[in-house]
């Protein structure tokens, strides 16, 4: 299917699947990758665009729809290679953090100003609200979208010239996070890349066996390897904690949370993409699975791991003095029973790198907040000198602790 459209001002005609996502054709086939992909659902608004001047979640808008329609995205912001008034004003108020969620904010903001050039607070926030942000609390981006108008013509009315104390500081990454050419984990590759895909569990708890992988690859020569525990040259195990490894790269016949890798497969994105997993010659028999801590703890649940006994990880200990005495010594005593929720570090960016051998080094690029202690693991994984690997930190979308964990990693490196 061929179809036309008008994107950052000029004229494009493409030809290809009519069905695939907008992102997909702006980022992999026009490598505008300043658009991101989170969810692929039209959940966190990092891939809004506007189109034909309304803002739009590229990940669930067919590419056809493109067709006669004028598409901006955040490269198009910018104006003679500088960032125009809307990014100034981001970049003054420090409302880039991580970056991921900045170049859908900014198109929503765009569309906002396109009508309203000096918008409330409650404007601001409902044009917005289609776009999440996992670090900044939203105020600073309020702001920055409230003043806009201020930055229309001068660089920065409220930069001090020169250093001095109390001077507002413009993030030194600041510039490619707003432009949309800040490079995330799933923003590039080396020419020519394989592409792996991981196969996960459907199971929280299961064991698993695999048929004839040979046969199964015979079956499908366009691919290049698969890829399964048998393949680790090393240590099967990885985690934060220094003397406890017991996360596998690939798991070994058994699960322990839906989503664990039991295998990947290796070669040309159309031809990895073209598998169908209910093919694959995976035995898998369900379990009964152990859900949160109280279920953990008690008396004949399920181990999670055979060598932490009773499912207990660590013990620790507290040293109380004397309660009552302290109630009663207390100005005014307080009594509630106080319920919060969980809240995990669901950061909107997706894990991705490449990994490649440099000599008699491989080097693996991906996102992470903690490369020193991602080469120690996956040097054992490999089953070679910590100096054998080198980690190279992309720009990381969201993190605060979330990314500290291998991911990838691992499976890229064997």
């Amino acid at each position: 299917t061929t179809f036309e459209f008008q994107l950052n001002g000029r004229a494009i005609t493409w030809q290809g699947d009519p069905f695939q996502r907008l992102t997909n054709l702006l980022r992999n086939q026009l490598g505008l990758t300043g658009t991101k992909s989170g969810c692929d659902a039209g959940d966190c608004g990092a891939c809004t665009v506007l189109m034909d001047g309304r803002q739009v979640c590229a990940c669930i808008v067919p590419a056809a729809q493109a067709h006669g329609t004028e598409i901006v995205t955040v490269e198009g912001l910018s104006t003679d290679a500088k960032p125009n008034g809307l990014q100034r004003a981001f970049l003054h108020h420090g409302a880039a953090q991580c970056g991921i969620c900045t170049p859908g904010m900014l198109m929503a903001a765009t569309e906002l100003l396109s009508r309203s050039p000096r918008p409330s607070e409650t404007e601001v926030e409902k044009a917005i609200g289609g776009v999440l942000c996992r670090c900044t609390g939203y105020r600073q981006i309020v702001h920055a979208i409230v003043g806009a108008h201020k930055f229309a013509y001068a660089p920065d009315p409220g930069h001090a010239e020169g250093p001095s104390v109390g001077t507002r500081m413009q993030r030194v990454d600041g510039e490619a996070k707003v432009s949309g050419h800040e490079l995330f984990g799933a923003d590039t590759a080396p020419e020519n890349a394989l592409w792996l895909r991981p196969v996960r569990s459907p199971y929280a708890r299961a064991k698993f066996s695999f048929g004839d992988l040979k046969a199964f690859r015979a079956a499908n020569p366009s691919l290049t390897a698969i890829l399964t525990a048998a393949d680790v040259p090393g240590k099967n195990g990885f985690g934060i904690n220094p003397h406890i490894k017991d996360q596998p790269a690939f798991a070994e016949g058994h699960v322990r949370f839906r989503g664990e890798t039991v295998l990947a497969l290796v070669g040309t994105r159309e031809a990895v993409d073209a598998i169908d997993f209910n093919a694959l010659p995976i035995k898998w028999v369900a379990e009964v699975s152990v859900s949160g801590f109280t279920e953990a703890a008690r008396e004949g649940a399920a181990r999670v791991h055979e060598t932490h006994p009773d499912n207990e990880l660590v013990q620790g200990g507290l040293n109380k003095g004397d309660i009552e005495a302290g109630f009663a010594a207390a100005a005014v005593a307080v009594e509630g029973a106080l319920k919060t929720a969980f809240v995990e570090h669901a950061y909107i960016e997706p894990e991705a790198g490449f990994a490649q051998r440099i000599g008699d080094r491989i080097e693996i690029t991906a996102c992470t907040q903690s490369p020193y202690m991602d080469r120690d693991d996956c040097a054992s994984i490999l089953g070679i000198a910590p100096e054998a690997v080198r980690i190279i930190p992309s720009a990381c979308g969201g993190r605060f602790g979330g990314k500290l964990d291998l991911s990838v990693q691992p499976l890229l490196a064997v």
